[in-house]
């Protein structure tokens, strides 16, 4: 954590100025970290609830100067739909301007108060309403400093700063993606505008736009009003806009006198990190075991939550880049690590995934009994189109989106009944709350607080499983209440089928005797590069961090390509600054319920309009009197009958209707760093004089 020289974040006043470096106490409150990286510590912030300084060298001036940047940003990012915004943050730095160019009055000082608290009222987004906060503390707190500036006509110099455009759902998003921008886009029909922004950040949209479990709806600032903004299927809204429009990104080509790099594994981490390598000129090649490109996309999440055409137009548009992709070979069995170096490539991006089962641990479950099947094998063999058993009665156990993949699978395959097991109540499940919905709604029928013992058999065929009755004690490490067998409570059920869902697990044989493996069978690596204890390998996704999310292996295999970059270019891999100051702000939080700015207790203003409680009914036309769109789905009686996607899409109106429901949110994050062991400047000595 961070010393705290002076802050007013959340107009909570800790002032230690004067005070000696030892004396200045560490305000865990306030979450923000010493430094942006281990070369670079924090100096001072300022952003959307307040300034933090954290350097008691730092010259009071820089503090003003801060200021000046802070409002020069706003006025750039400013959508320019309002008055109060689009002037006045011009305004605020065209005075500032002028005061650290030693020609301020002292009746500026007024005139900022006054537009400045203009902005907080009147604003029609949080972006005009919170920029003037952090402007108004240093008026407040700094201003002998700036009448020693004003009267003295001292000319300040100017700083440069580390600066962030985030929201809270952006700071959610593993990606943080411009979400508040590409939202805008859709708004005013601008849906190409919204994927090549949508693009900076994820390689494969139409597949985020339907899988993503969308931590970003969380975030939501609209959540406390009435429901999110539908972030994850407007994204997709625009991916099957561009694939009905017949458009491509333009494709700029590689550099073939570029270093090459190898990438094993053709999953979403891997095609990622190919995507950023090729936009930077590097010419890639993916190595892929199956048959298919996707990884898990493609083997382990079904046709009707991912059509298989949306998959394989993302990833044409990867390989039109200039990305080769070469199928069917498996790297530690057709090709050796070694070989890729023989054949020239400098760097080799390891995105295997996790492709094995992990075992129940129960009796019978290794006898190789017919019917029985892991979840993974049951949804690859499935999705390759070939013999999968489908009929009869089955069992799923598990409580994570496999679990559900295997059991909406199952009804669609032609089971007569599909049984869910799960050993905690409903309430601990780890899958998305709507696929546990969907299920329940096409029929599968759940048994909570279950739990497997023993596979039952005869003649090498699954007749039933044996299940234990659980409760819940204490929570586990988790967070979750761990489930307690409650003895003398098994009980017998029969099925011709059990698929265990319980977890997956990496092959490490391709890198046998070239990286060691953690306990779990991941992959260590220096964090946030994916670098591993062999310079030129670089991993991510599901092999570094066990079974996770589609945008977290994406996020990986973005900041992968970034530190394969300043590897190849002789550079210690590193993070673009942007991204760490991202990572910072995550630290800080996007939204706190205790900022200042438009929220449900109708502060002054127009933007309290929108978060306010309403009753929907009343004027369900009004921007801010809107439901969340609920996007058209296929009929029961009809998605049962095949693999048809589920979910239809929005129309154009419903998306721009659903965009119009954003707050935008935005939030300015401005860092003042500092190079370790660098000492005071000559040139701060003297601003500091001030």
């Amino acid at each position: 954590m961070a010393r705290v020289v002076f802050s007013s974040w959340g107009n909570n006043i800790i002032d230690n100025r004067g005070k000696k470096a030892d004396d200045l106490p560490d305000i865990k409150d306030l979450n923000l970290p010493a430094e942006i990286d281990p070369s670079h510590t924090v100096a001072a912030f300022m952003g959307w609830n307040g300034v933090i300084v954290t350097d008691d060298n730092l010259p009071p001036v820089q503090v003003i100067d801060m200021a000046r940047a802070y409002a020069q940003t706003a006025s750039q990012v400013s959508c320019f739909r309002c008055t109060s915004c689009r002037i006045g943050a011009a305004v605020l730095a065209q005075i500032l301007n002028r005061i650290l160019d030693g020609q301020g009055e002292e009746a500026d000082l007024s005139n900022l108060e006054y537009i400045g608290e203009t902005m907080k009222r009147t604003s029609m987004c949080t972006l005009g309403e919170t920029a003037a906060i952090p402007i108004l503390d240093t008026l407040k707190y700094y201003r002998q400093t700036y009448l020693d500036i004003i009267r003295n006509h001292l000319v300040a110099p100017r700083g440069h700063y580390q600066i962030a455009y985030t929201a809270p759902c952006a700071s959610a998003c593993p990606a943080h993606l411009d979400i508040a921008g590409y939202v805008e886009h859709i708004k005013h029909r601008r849906n190409q505008d919204c994927l090549d922004l949508v693009r900076k950040g994820v390689a494969m949209p139409g597949t985020i736009g339907r899988v993503c479990v969308h931590p970003c709806e969380e975030a939501c600032r609209r959540l406390r009003l009435d429901q999110p903004i539908s972030i994850c299927r407007l994204k997709r809204f625009a991916a099957d806009d561009e694939v009905a429009r017949g458009h491509l990104p333009e494709a700029p080509g590689v550099d073939p006198s570029k270093p090459r790099v190898a990438i094993i594994g053709a999953g979403p981490a891997g095609l990622s990190a190919a995507w950023n390598l090729a936009r930077m000129g590097y010419p890639c090649t993916i190595f892929e075991a199956l048959p298919v490109a996707g990884g898990m996309a493609a083997v382990g999440i079904p046709e009707y939550r991912l059509p298989k055409d949306v998959l394989q137009h993302e990833v044409d548009v990867i390989t039109g880049m200039g990305v080769e992709l070469i199928l069917n070979c498996r790297i530690g069995k057709d090709l050796l690590v070694q070989d890729l170096w023989d054949r020239g490539y400098k760097a080799v991006f390891a995105g295997i995934g996790s492709h094995n089962s992990v075992d129940m641990g129960v009796e019978g479950e290794d006898a190789g009994y017919e019917g029985f099947w892991s979840g993974v094998d049951f949804l690859r063999e499935m999705n390759l189109h070939r013999p999968v058993p489908n009929r009869g009665k089955v069992v799923v156990v598990g409580g994570g989106n496999v679990a559900m993949d295997c059991a909406r699978s199952s009804l669609r395959l032609g089971f007569d009944e599909v049984h869910l097991v799960y050993r905690r109540s409903k309430a601990e499940m780890p899958a998305n709350p709507e696929e546990i919905e969907e299920a329940e709604h096409e029929g599968v029928q759940f048994h909570y607080l279950t739990n497997p013992t023993k596979l039952l058999a005869r003649d090498g065929k699954i007749i039933g499983i044996e299940l234990i009755r659980m409760e819940l004690g204490e929570p586990d490490a988790s967070g979750r209440r761990r489930p307690i067998a409650v003895t003398g409570s098994e009980y017998q059920m029969e099925c011709d089928v059990v698929i265990p869902a319980i977890g997956q697990a990496t092959d490490p044989s391709a890198f046998d005797g070239i990286l060691k493996f953690n306990r779990n069978r991941t992959i260590p690596v220096k964090w946030k590069t994916g670098q591993t204890e062999v310079d030129a390998i670089f991993a991510g996704g599901d092999c570094v961090t066990g079974p996770a999310t589609l945008i977290e292996a994406l996020a990986a295999g973005n900041d992968a390509a970034f530190a394969i970059d300043r590897y190849l270019r002789g550079l210690a891999p590193d993070r673009p600054v942007e991204m760490k100051v991202q990572d910072l702000v995550g630290r800080l939080g996007g939204y706190d319920a205790r900022e200042e700015g438009g929220d449900e207790r109708g502060r002054p203003g127009m933007h309290h309009l929108a978060m306010q409680k309403y009753e929907p009914d009343s004027d369900p036309d009004t921007e801010f009197g809107r439901e969340r769109a609920v996007m058209p789905s296929l009929p029961l009686e009809k998605r049962l009958k095949g693999f048809g996607e589920v979910e239809l899409g929005f129309t154009k109106e419903q998306a721009v209707r659903e965009a119009e429901r954003c707050l935008r949110c935005y939030r300015i994050a401005l860092v003042a760093s500092k190079p370790v062991g660098v000492e005071t400047t000559e040139k701060e000595k003297l601003a500091a004089a001030v």
